[in-house]
């Protein structure tokens, strides 16, 4: 089996590759660079947001099937559609849940439509999303897109659980968490969902769309339990006002896993716990620091603030 991987992150994209190379695929890469894998691969020529650059890939190359994980938008659907009609026997695309928007009525399932109410990069997205579906149901591409939940493992660039772990090293013994630590957001680790990609790929009969993320759940505040357990520290943990704190993972959306498990025989690869873990693991070799940044997260370590949240605020939650 052929299977041409195009763009993607340094945080994802390895992992799927490995994946691929484990179950004996012949992987070309494409605006990926092959030293972050775990084995060769074929390094074609070209950017990956290049139209051009696919068709050439796909015509001199010719895979079998393609995992797209570039960055959506109708001419770049376009783009491939025109690459790979009649070339390859299915198209993979990465997608977000995100799209769904911020406030879905949960669990969404994939018979969900995309919010009308989306920042440019996600309407993009989902306007990519509606592209390819529309050239499978016309029969011109056998296009599969997976709606990805919020990723994390080791390597993450983004580091989500570091706002989290650095408290937890610092010493912090309370934590301010918003609405009584009760969103619910869906999240996957990095290793489980490549398993969940490679599936697509690989199920002859996969087809439409795919929510995948973790089949367990957990609230923001079990989740603040889980990262104080893994570094062996113990906190507090009170509730403040939504509108007066934000944290990363605030937002309730989660998805129904039920087509991705009949049909893609999607389980988790990893334990939630054990993913936790060596994701902390990882953070503690590789700090963040006191820049981290996350969307929508203003200072964070910004510590008096937080304090004067719960004093002011703050109820505390029983474990």
């Amino acid at each position: 089996m052929k299977t041409l991987v195009v763009g993607g992150t340094g945080f994802l994209g390895p992992f799927i590759v490995d994946e691929l190379l484990r179950r004996r695929h012949e992987v070309a890469t494409l605006g990926m660079d092959w030293r972050q894998f775990s084995a060769p691969v074929t390094e074609l020529p070209g950017a990956a947001a290049d139209g051009q650059a696919l068709r050439g890939a796909v015509s001199s190359w010719r895979p079998d099937k393609l995992i797209d994980m570039e960055r959506g938008s109708a001419d770049r659907a376009e783009a491939v559609i025109a690459a790979c009609a009649g070339q390859v026997s299915r198209s993979v695309h990465l997608s977000s849940g995100a799209v769904y928007g911020s406030s879905p009525i949960c669990p969404v399932d994939e018979m969900t439509a995309t919010s009308d109410s989306l920042p440019p990069d996600l309407a993009a997205q989902a306007e990519s999303d509606r592209t390819l579906l529309a050239a499978a149901e016309r029969g011109e591409l056998r296009a599969v897109v997976m709606r990805l939940p919020e990723l994390y493992g080791p390597r993450d660039p983004r580091g989500a659980e570091w706002f989290f772990a650095k408290r937890a090293l610092d010493g912090r013994t309370r934590i301010a968490l918003p609405d009584a630590g009760l969103h619910i957001c869906h999240r996957g680790f990095v290793q489980s969902m490549a398993w969940g990609v490679a599936q697509a790929a690989c199920v002859e009969r996969a087809s439409g769309v795919y929510n995948l993320g973790e089949e367990k759940l957990y609230t923001l505040a079990q989740l603040a339990r889980g990262v104080a357990r893994a570094l062996d520290h113990e906190w507090e943990i009170y509730s403040v006002p939504g509108q007066l704190w934000a944290v990363p993972y605030a937002c309730t959306r989660f998805f129904d896993l039920r087509k991705a498990r009949a049909q893609l025989r999607y389980e988790d690869r990893m334990i939630p716990r054990d993913g936790l873990e060596l994701t902390l693991a990882w953070l503690c070799q590789n700090p963040k620091g006191e820049d981290w940044s996350w969307p929508g997260v203003d200072q964070p370590f910004d510590y008096a603030r937080e304090d004067a949240l719960i004093d002011e605020f703050g109820v505390r939650l029983e474990a």
